[in-house]
């Protein structure tokens, strides 16, 4: 494994298309530190060797992965797949959006019944579309990923479906709740049209695939910390969030083992695509293109959590037993 994971950043810089998951910890085996300390340097060297670190946003550090995730780049090939399988991912929050817009919803009940609704008729089509492509291709059909992910295109923002909802901007109080709300109606709709829900099912929060994430950050009111507490209530974890380029390897590291610390705890796939951009600094921005979008370079803590990192080891799983 570790002869895999120093091997990641020369393949980030020399190759197109592929991708990079590592899986550091689970709730049942609890965080592999040293991996976590390894992942940073990674993460740091590949920043390094590739242009404004491009080579980080295809590589994700995961806490509890699951096999049968159809978004990249934390898609992979796991064990338990067959050799050959359709995943389908659901995306579609410009389609929420809307429908939040053209509804006469007052209360949050019936926000919720509104987005409930709508993450059902996505998903139906998504089913009838991976189900047709099943058999014109002779392949299995695996699952359907719920989760709603944004582009960088105007209105195709989970962000601006929080707004809608009432919040004057992403990242302002209230947020988390409101991100919950919708994680959990999107779950609901998405169960009722599909028999073979997978993945990861939820609401993505990629800052700079996001243009309501973008602008929210660029205002200074969606900074990590919120992010980091908003990634406990939905799917996945800090995504493509830019960093300074002088970010110590040990500070990602730190990030890395927050966000895991928040998936092993509470049972749920969280994750880490972080980007230190070289020779950018916090009010710089960096523009990666396409899909990925244009990121605006966030702060991190001040301090040192870098004795805490090289301990390396392991943080013990927590105690199923007690909730039997």
């Amino acid at each position: 494994d570790e002869v895999l994971i120093r091997s990641i950043p020369e393949a980030m810089k020399t190759t197109d298309i592929v991708c990079s998951s590592i899986n550091i910890g689970s709730t049942r085996a609890g965080i592999n530190m040293d991996a976590v300390r390894l992942a940073g340097e990674t993460i740091k060297r590949t920043a390094e060797i590739t242009p404004e670190g491009f080579g980080c946003a295809k590589i994700v550090v995961f806490c509890n992965a699951v096999e049968d995730n159809p978004f990249m780049a934390g898609a992979f090939h796991g064990s338990g797949e067959a050799d050959a399988v359709i995943n389908v991912g659901v995306s579609g929050p410009g389609v929420v959006k809307a429908a939040l817009e053209n509804s006469d919803a007052t209360t949050l009940t019936e926000v919720a019944e509104v987005v409930k609704k709508t993450a059902f008729k996505i998903t139906r089509v998504g089913e009838l579309i991976g189900r047709e492509a099943s058999k014109m291709l002779n392949i299995p059909f695996g699952i359907l990923d719920l989760s709603l992910a944004p582009t960088p295109a105007i209105g195709d923002s989970v962000a601006r479906i929080l707004e809608e909802m009432g919040l004057s901007v992403c990242g302002t109080h209230g947020t988390t709740a409101a991100l919950a709300l919708l994680n959990d109606a999107v779950k609901k709709g998405g169960m009722m049209a599909s028999s073979a829900v997978g993945g990861l099912s939820g609401a993505f929060i990629p800052v700079s695939e996001d243009e309501g994430m973008i602008a929210a950050a660029e205002a200074g009111v969606l900074t990590l910390d919120k992010l980091e507490a908003m990634t406990a209530v939905c799917s996945v974890g800090l995504d493509m969030i830019a960093v300074p380029g002088d970010t110590p390897a040990h500070t990602i590291s730190g990030i890395i083992a927050d966000e895991a610390a928040i998936g092993m705890i509470n049972s749920k796939t969280t994750a880490v695509r972080i980007i230190p951009v070289t020779g950018k600094t916090v009010g710089d921005s960096v523009e990666f293109g396409g899909l990925l979008g244009y990121a605006p370079v966030m702060p991190v803590k001040e301090g040192s959590c870098e004795v805490f990192v090289n301990r390396g080891g392991r943080i013990p799983a927590p105690v199923q037993s007690m909730k039997n």
